[in-house]
């Protein structure tokens, strides 16, 4: 995990008419993914699989590793549950996006589903007036690092055109006639896009709820959605509420 004490990302839920929902199947744990990193940094070259510089692993990056980072990796091996086996697709703003500020939830969208395409390996259509009805529920939690995350998620039911993408280009950079990866960075070496039975999703983060209580198996339902919808009609009601208050007050002003 990002070594920060306060991460904020965006990401989006997809669901279909015939119940199912699209979700991230994690390769390997968060400390393999940070070697990853530092292999992309070396400029090494890469393998076909994770065993093939296990040995390299083990040697160079274990000992720096923390506990619960051990534990994590342990889980791996021994074919266990580890932290995120299975999660929905996010991401952080770009640099260039921060700097704006305050950021339109169009804009938020389509950073969202850039990193959901580059992560799942599907796509799907939407307009921007479809944008402006998903609901944006969010998540705050504590890692296992004992940092803390937030985390917005876009959520769209009903999805309209999902496919996924015959060639799938997570970086253009590092793309190649046949889609081979060739780059340490490139998402299919820690993602697999899956879309499962919601009722299956449900099960499968519950279960995960024992080593994080991230909540995301309120996802999978529609529970939050209701809530934001509750939350959005106490606030008409409020704002309505207080223009009439504001009326009563001119009238009685005038008077």
């Amino acid at each position: 995990m990002a070594n920060h004490k306060c991460s904020t990302s965006y990401g989006i839920v997809v669901k279909t008419a015939c119940k199912q929902i699209v979700v991230l199947r994690r390769k390997v744990p968060y400390c393999i993914q940070d070697f990853y990193y530092r292999m992309h940094k070396k400029k090494c070259q890469v393998p076909s699989q994770f065993s093939e510089m296990q040995y390299q692993f083990e040697d160079e990056w274990l000992p720096h590793l923390k506990e619960h980072e051990l534990v994590d990796y342990k889980r791996y091996l021994d074919g266990e549950i580890f932290e995120d086996l299975y999660d929905f697709p996010h991401g952080q703003l770009g640099r260039s996006n921060k700097r704006k500020g305050d950021i339109s939830n169009i804009s938020l969208f389509y950073a969202a589903y850039r990193e959901f395409q580059e992560e799942t390996g599907y796509y799907f259509t939407f307009t921007q007036t479809d944008i402006e009805q998903y609901p944006l529920l969010f998540l705050h939690y504590k890692g296992l690092d004992g940092f803390l995350y937030k985390q917005y998620y876009f959520i769209v039911n009903n999805v309209k055109g999902l496919r996924r993408l015959h060639y799938f280009n997570s970086f253009s950079e590092s793309s190649t006639a046949q889609g081979q990866i060739t780059n340490w960075t490139d998402d299919r070496l820690i993602y697999q896009g899956l879309m499962i039975p919601i009722e299956v999703a449900y099960k499968i983060f519950s279960r995960q709820q024992s080593l994080k209580s991230d909540m995301k198996h309120l996802l999978c339902t529609n529970y939050l959605e209701r809530l934001h919808c509750l939350t959005l009609s106490e606030r008409e009601c409020t704002d309505e509420q207080d223009a009439d208050n504001k009326e009563s007050d001119c009238k009685n002003h005038e008077s």
